[in-house]
């Protein structure tokens, strides 16, 4: 690679990244070596499928500050949105490492390696926008009341959401009859809740949608097993996905069906594993979006609260 792009390339990431990740110079000074980052350009330009040099040329002098992705995007003819993904993906530091500790929500101990946030205590680049409450009242009467969470940084894992979701005063919105479960789904019944796996890659673009209120219980029988609501309710209703390889809605040639504990364990639930919005559930891993983190298996770009009580 040409040394004097490599030079201005490691200006350029190390902009980015304060840009990205805060202002913590300190931190992140040593977080990104001269051969890291000549590795991190080599693989985005690979996946991109230009030559190293002309992404370092079309991104340019480092002293402009954050790179217009938009008008880099049309120098290479790539795609902006996947050009900003690899980069962020490029730049961030190492994952947050964290000791196992146990941790109790909504009456539930888990024992979790991850950093746990209050709304109070929530860092700067966790991008999250209210949408609203809305009420939805069951064939018995029952009204509970419902939160939509937009993350557009989907850098949250179902525990951090849960969490949230607990210091709000209610928890991850747990489906009981296909009523209610409909319901939920309208409320997030748009794409950019739901992020996608790479289309050509070997997932086939399935989605990771909004997180919901269902666990599997530590131990249980591998899939179907132990899966419980935060709630306490029980957990008669289910809506899994069942494989349709409909070449629309289902573009993954392999079975679909789920739970399916793929991975090194999937214990955790949200709507998706399908490539458009599906009312249907799928199990993941619990360090989907985890804050910090870095190869993660997809991220969250959403979650929903539900409460008992309207919180208004």
């Amino acid at each position: 690679m040409n040394k004097k792009l490599l030079i201005l390339f490691l200006a350029l990431l190390t902009s980015i990244n304060l840009f990205a990740m805060g202002t913590k110079e300190e931190e992140n000074n040593d977080s990104i070596t001269q051969e890291q980052t000549s590795d991190g350009l080599d693989l985005v330009a690979s996946k991109l499928g230009v030559t190293t040099d002309e992404l370092a040329s079309a991104l340019g002098d480092p002293s402009q500050g954050k790179p217009d992705f938009e008008k880099v995007a049309e120098i290479l003819n790539v795609d902006a949105l996947l050009l900003e993904e690899l980069m962020q993906s490029t730049m961030e530091g190492p994952s947050v490492e964290v000791d196992p500790y146990t941790i109790n929500i909504n009456g539930v101990d888990f024992t979790i390696p991850y950093e746990i946030f209050t709304w109070e205590d929530l860092p700067s680049d966790v991008n999250i926008e209210k949408e609203g409450i809305t009420e939805f009242t069951s064939e018995d009467g029952t009204t509970h009341y419902y939160e939509t969470i937009y993350l557009p940084s989907g850098n949250l894992n179902w525990y951090q959401a849960a969490y949230l979701a607990q210091d709000a005063g209610g928890y991850l919105a747990c489906l009981n009859t296909e009523e209610e479960n409909d319901f939920v789904f309208s409320l997030v019944n748009d794409d950019k809740y739901f992020w996608h796996f790479e289309e050509n890659g070997e997932h086939y673009g399935i989605s990771i949608g909004p997180f919901l209120g269902g666990y599997q219980i530590d131990g249980s029988i591998e899939p179907a097993g132990g899966w419980t609501w935060l709630s306490g309710e029980s957990f008669d209703y289910t809506n899994w996905a069942i494989n349709l390889d409909d070449g629309i809605i289902d573009l993954d040639p392999r079975d679909n069906t789920q739970p399916n504990d793929s991975g090194d364990g999937q214990p955790v639930m949200g709507f998706g594993e399908m490539n458009l919005p599906v009312s249907t559930w799928g199990d993941y891993m619990d360090s989907v979006g985890t804050y910090g983190g870095t190869k993660l298996p997809g991220r969250c770009y959403g979650f929903v609260i539900e409460y008992e009580k309207d919180p208004r």
